[in-house]
């Protein structure tokens, strides 16, 4: 068999409502998944989506339903997103803020304004990851400068929220310490970010209860304010309703071959050290022997899974990664082709 991705319509359905179900908007990030994105303009036609580069803006099929993520475009780039029928924007800087301005004015077209808020403004330093968005006392400054701007129809705040985050969801005491009481009466918005944990073998989605209730809680004080309330997933969304089907084609002592390579369809397991769960892995009070699942390729840091316990593997068995659909790009490294993807019901 040819190793493939399984995209499951029930799942995606079923995710997207448990979000719609606690009254939040959503607007899908797409770059999590272009697939996933593309079968939620058919099967959700209420989700909004959230662009970050210019190149995607045609695969979206509605313009205005696009808030589109900023990024040093010049003003005559921005005029030209302008002319797309985008009119909502997110800025993260008070240099593309000006910009975007300026475009509006040029092309005499009025827009969505989200300013991008850092949260969590006590963590010393950034670590080895760049923390976009504006300081609390920038953004209410900025808020007051441009409140009364005509070319500004509906002007909210935007939360960065780190992917995989199971901790910092105290949004309701961050946004009444973060912005003043003037500030609430103007913005019309308020986006939550993204962030949402999804289940892996090194992260587990046990603490969703826990950041739905502070979810409700920041919503249900927004709403005395009559500020819509918008959530942002992308991973929450994309890995769950995504399958990647494998297939051993050597074993070697304790070492699975699987003919597919990180490379191909997993390099996010690379990059943010998530390791997908293995359909009908056994626990640790199981019979069974632990396994190392390698990708096919040569490369030392092929590997799936390092410790995966099963039952006596053969070649040509199955092996399904589940939670696989985040960020699954493919490389070009050693000629590598995209995997087919395969919907269901």
């Amino acid at each position: 068999m040819q190793p493939k991705f399984i995209l499951s319509k029930k799942v995606l359905k079923d995710q997207v409502a448990m979000l719609q179900d606690l009254g939040l908007k959503v607007s899908y990030s797409y770059k999590s998944n272009r697939e996933v994105g593309n079968l939620l303009q058919e099967i959700a036609p209420e989700v909004d989506f959230s662009i970050h580069a210019k190149e995607e803006i045609k695969m979206i099929s509605d313009p205005g339903k696009i808030s589109f993520f900023t990024q040093a475009e010049s003003t005559e780039e921005i005029k030209e997103i302008l002319s797309t029928g985008i009119k909502t924007f997110v800025v993260d800087n008070e240099i593309d803020l000006e910009k975007i301005l300026e475009a509006a004015k040029l092309s005499e077209k009025k827009i969505n304004l989200s300013l991008r808020m850092k949260f969590q403004e006590h963590r010393v330093g950034s670590g080895k990851y760049f923390v976009y968005g504006m300081s609390s006392r920038k953004i209410n400054g900025i808020i007051t400068k441009i409140k009364d701007n005509e070319l500004i129809e509906n002007l909210g705040v935007h939360i960065h929220r780190k992917s995989q985050n199971t901790s910092e969801w105290e949004i309701k005491d961050e946004i009444e310490d973060s912005l003043t009481k003037e500030s609430l009466k103007r913005i019309n918005t308020i986006n939550f970010g993204g962030g949402l944990p999804t289940k892996y073998r090194s992260y587990t989605s046990e603490v969703l209860p826990y950041i739905f209730k502070k979810l409700t809680k920041a919503k249900e004080f927004l709403d005395q304010h009559n500020i819509q309330t918008i959530i942002e997933p992308g991973r929450f969304l994309a890995a769950p309703c995504i399958k990647l089907e494998t297939e051993i084609i050597q074993v070697q002592g304790k070492n699975l071959i699987i003919n597919t390579t990180i490379y191909n369809c997993a390099l996010d397991n690379v990059l943010t050290g998530t390791k997908m769960l293995v359909e009908k892995e056994l626990d640790e009070n199981s019979d069974g022997e632990h396994y190392l699942i390698k990708g096919n390729s040569p490369t030392r840091d092929d590997i799936f899974r390092y410790k995966v316990k099963l039952r006596d593997p053969r070649v040509r068995d199955k092996i399904t990664f589940l939670n696989a659909g985040a960020y699954n790009y493919t490389t070009d490294f050693f000629g590598f082709k995209k995997l087919e993807i395969e919907i269901v019901d």
